[in-house]
């Protein structure tokens, strides 16, 4: 908690200058309707199918709780409450991104932003840009990417919830809008705390895993309104977050502690066509490591200041941004300032074409991705194909030691086709089919530290298949991801990589939900299955994870004219093995429940 008392006072006078500098701004606006982000708008996108108890979940978890119920993320985390990433399209974390209405916000330093410090209230239904319409989009990655908004609720109202499970999870969320004056608010407070104590099963081993405990805060604020023509949204949303890393099942005496904490800015002003956005961020990072023969602590600050103009009319959108990137600290200090241009034309009402580029460590990079899209009665299908890059990270650049500042950009060559169709029946099909040339991975370098380098030939193939049925009172729906990796070349050739597939990738996962409409509440079941995944680069077996199913039982139940929400749920109903990482157990059966209480609307 040192790092929380230190910076309180920051964060505090941080948010008292910006409800100040925004008051004349509140007294003098009149409300309208803000905008949500529409970039791509077009593209033939797969969306997700939210149930009663996944409505209820997304008020209080984190976007990686919420995310386990789409196989097209492949979610990567030692145990609940640990940092949590994700990788689209059978590539790695760095190559997809995570945008906050069309601003890339994943870390410059690390390439990735932890999913479990996401409020999963922050994903709409079309939040993901899977496979190379993330690359399309996305200023820094090259496959898959995900568009955060923080949207205001209508009317006014307050909500708060509780949450309880039987592994030492307790959570709360308080949430309210509504108007001061004529300007629209809202304010929302999350507070998630772990001990993570639980048995385990692994093979022949068992015991009880300590020593995973977490808690993270987050707090989100949002204004927004209309001054003459234009509309305005301002949003301050603030993360802390300590969590313990006790190693896996084998090394449990080392302990891995690391504090983080983030301060962003979001402000944004549209009139019909155009809108400027500001961003501004300050994460403070502090990380300590005994799972080593020598002990590493690693304290660093990391800033992002973007500007951004959008124009958008009938046929196209725009988008020019200029990006400044610093960070300091025990292991690495530099800056970096990336601009970055993306335009998406309508050729015609079935032809579009993006195209992008960046300027980068004194070079410049350029993408280029085209769609078409066609209907025939229920049925809805588009091709595309394009070419995109993977700017490598200040971490990768300039870590100290082993960071190579002659790294290249990473260059992949892609196609897509997706297929949908509507009705009581819906199918939905996508495929991505990519090339990379000049991959990044880190390696033994020449001075005996491992050091990043352009290391990879890769090809990959990503397909998803989402069915869905609904009945009077039974829904069902099937979700399944097929992945498949080989490496094609390497720096050195090394015919213990070559051939193989990317680690950590299950060629298949799968989810399928049931949801029954009961006389009181509604029942949901659950199965999850993820294939077998390799741990080692050179796919030996005894790196393997074997390939593994479970299922969660969820009950709802409302009352009062839906002044309280109930949700029961069993996770891991028949007390299955599981893990993400070798030798990093994840719970067996758990019991959760969560309350949810509704003012009067």
């Amino acid at each position: 908690m040192v790092l929380w008392g230190k910076h309180w006072c920051v964060m505090k006078n941080l948010i008292v200058s910006v409800l100040l500098l925004l008051t004349p701004v509140l007294l003098y606006s009149q409300v309208d309707t803000l905008w949500t982000a529409n970039i791509l708008s077009k593209n033939l996108r797969l969306k997700e199918i939210k149930t009663q108890a996944d409505s209820l979940v997304a008020e209080l978890s984190s976007a990686s709780t919420y995310l386990t119920k789409d196989s097209r993320f492949i979610l990567k985390q030692y145990s609940p409450g640990s940092v949590v990433t994700s990788s689209f399209g059978g590539a790695s974390s760095e190559q997809s991104r995570v945008l906050w209405d069309g601003i890339d916000i994943s870390s410059m330093a690390s390439g990735v932003l932890d999913l479990s410090l996401i409020p999963a209230s922050m994903l709409s239904s079309s939040a993901l840009y899977d496979g190379i319409n993330g690359g399309a989009i996305a200023p820094m990655g090259s496959v898959g990417a995900l568009n955060l908004t923080a949207r205001i609720p209508k009317g006014r109202g307050t909500s708060t919830l509780f949450s309880a499970s039987s592994i030492g999870d307790r959570g709360f969320f308080g949430h309210s809008w509504g108007n001061i004056g004529t300007v629209r608010y809202q304010s929302s407070l999350r507070s998630i705390a772990g001990t993570n104590n639980y048995p385990y099963t692994i093979g022949n081993l068992s015991g009880v895993l300590s020593g995973n405990s977490y808690n993270d805060l987050t707090y989100l604020q949002s204004f927004e309104g209309k001054l003459s023509k234009w509309n305005w949204q301002s949003t301050l949303w603030y993360t802390l977050s300590e969590k313990d890393n006790s190693g896996s099942v084998l090394t449990p005496e080392y302990i891995n502690h690391l504090e983080d904490e983030v301060l962003r800015f979001k402000y944004a002003l549209r009139n019909r066509s155009n809108q400027w956005q500001v961003y501004l961020s300050k994460e403070w990072q502090a990380y300590t490591d005994t799972n080593s023969p020598w002990i590493i602590q690693d304290t660093n600050t990391y800033s992002q200041a973007t500007l951004q103009y959008s124009y958008r009319s009938k046929h196209q959108e725009l988008f020019v941004t200029a990006n400044y990137f610093g960070a300091d600290g025990s292991n690495r200090n530099a800056l970096s300032f990336l601009p970055h241009v993306l335009y998406n034309y309508s050729l015609s009402k079935k032809d579009r074409v993006v195209l992008k580029g960046a300027g980068y460590q004194n070079n410049a990079y350029f993408g280029a991705h085209y769609a078409r899209t066609a209907s025939s009665g229920n049925f809805q299908n588009q091709f595309a194909l394009g070419t995109y890059y993977r700017l490598p990270t200040l971490n990768e650049l300039y870590w100290n030691p082993g960071g190579n500042p002659d790294l290249d950009a990473e260059r992949s060559y892609g196609m897509k086709y997706s297929l949908r169709r509507k009705g009581d029946f819906r199918l939905n099909l996508s495929t991505d089919q990519l090339y990379y040339d000049k991959m990044i991975q880190w390696a033994p370098g020449t001075s005996g530290n491992w050091s990043p380098q352009n290391y990879y030939s890769v090809y990959t193939s990503s397909t998803t298949m989402i069915l869905a049925r609904n009945w009077a009172k039974f829904n069902a729906n099937l979700n399944l991801t097929h992945q498949y990796s080989r490496i094609l070349a390497t720096m050195n050739n090394d015919p213990a990589i070559v051939g193989k597939s990317l680690i950590y990738r299950p060629d298949l996962q799968a989810v399928f939900t049931s949801e029954f409409k009961l006389i009181k509440g509604t029942l949901q079941l659950r199965g999850f299955y993820t294939g077998l995944r390799h741990t080692l680069r050179d796919n030996s077996a005894v790196g393997e994870i074997s390939a593994q199913y479970w299922c969660a039982l969820a009950y709802t139940l409302s009352g009062a004219n839906n002044r309280w929400n109930l949700l029961l749920q069993v996770d891991n109903v028949f007390n299955n093995e599981r893990q993400y990482y070798q030798y990093f157990p994840m719970p067996g059966r758990s019991i959760n429940i969560n309350l949810k209480l509704n003012s009067k609307r």
